[in-house]
């Protein structure tokens, strides 16, 4: 979700649904220690996000508790602990799934962040490397270090994100744990998770939201005319956050999602990927087929 869940995106979201939770794009706890000013400003967040979770990742315990008491001071919800991310070069740096393979040390993470935040703690991760065999006792070991939840998504880290997601091994988990569980990976919609809900306490909503945050509700709007006002006001809160220039930029990919599926959506995302302005993009908008 590194990319897309900013805080203009996450702003749409709650406002079709002010009930859900959101997350904080993928934040280094290193980054947050060595370079904290230009971080934090990826955390920001408006009231109306709330209940939000910053979510941070990295390998070193001190810059992880440093890390969590800056997001306590920013005023978010939770913190979450990123576990699962199964990027390359993250995993090459010791980071996010890795940790999974470790876990000694995510166990040590877990504890020592726990005991330096007044904050609910979670932990989100994958299945397993190949398969979920010891996806039960790593998640004793999580509930027992202070987790207050755990998310776990419904892959291996060797499959890929075309392959189905396998939830069954997360209602498992359920069944010995007494914290929070939550499933995520393959859900489409709100219908779609809650018919995946099983004995879970809840569910993630991830790539199914790009140019889509009405996955987040059940009131989906019929026409590409009811959609409008709600892309243009992502790009006005993208331009307020970030200033036209690197919103433009930061938009395109967005606008491109929303109209991936309406007539002639190629000739349209052609002029999308090059909007300059928020001008240029109400411009495009107002030509958009609306039935």
């Amino acid at each position: 979700m590194e990319g897309y869940t900013d805080s203009a995106f996450r702003q749409i979201c709650k406002l079709i649904n002010p009930n859900i939770i959101t997350y904080t794009e993928f934040t280094s706890s290193d980054g947050l220690v060595f370079n904290a000013k230009t971080v934090q400003k990826k955390l920001v967040f408006s009231l109306s996000e709330r209940p939000i979770l910053a979510q941070i990742f990295g390998k070193n315990i001190p810059h992880f508790i440093d890390a969590a008491k800056r997001c306590q001071d920013m005023g978010f919800t939770g913190i979450d602990l990123n576990m699962g991310c199964p990027d390359k070069k993250v995993v090459r740096s010791e980071h996010g799934f890795a940790l999974r393979q470790k876990p000694e040390l995510a166990c040590k993470i877990i504890e020592a962040v726990a005991n330096a935040v007044d904050l609910p703690v979670s932990v989100k991760t994958r299945l397993g490397f190949k398969d979920a065999f010891d996806l039960n006792s790593f998640g004793k070991s999580v509930e027992s270090a202070g987790a207050d939840m755990i998310c776990i998504h419904g892959r291996t880290f060797v499959e890929p994100y075309n392959c189905p997601a396998n939830w069954n091994p997360i209602y498992e988990l359920k069944q010995v744990l007494s914290i929070p569980v939550l499933g995520n990976g393959g859900v489409t919609s709100l219908s779609d998770g809650l018919s995946k809900l099983n004995n879970l306490d809840g569910f993630l909503i991830g790539q199914a939201s790009f140019g889509n945050p009405w996955c987040f509700t059940h009131n989906l709007p019929e026409q590409l005319s009811h959609k409008l006002p709600i892309i243009l006001r992502h790009a006005e809160l993208l331009v307020s956050d970030k200033g036209e220039e690197r919103a433009c930029l930061e938009i395109r990919k967005h606008l491109v999602q929303y109209v991936k599926n309406i007539p002639n959506a190629r000739a349209y995302r052609s002029q999308l990927v090059h909007v300059q302005s928020l001008t240029e993009i109400k411009q495009v908008l107002e030509t958009l087929p609306t039935l």
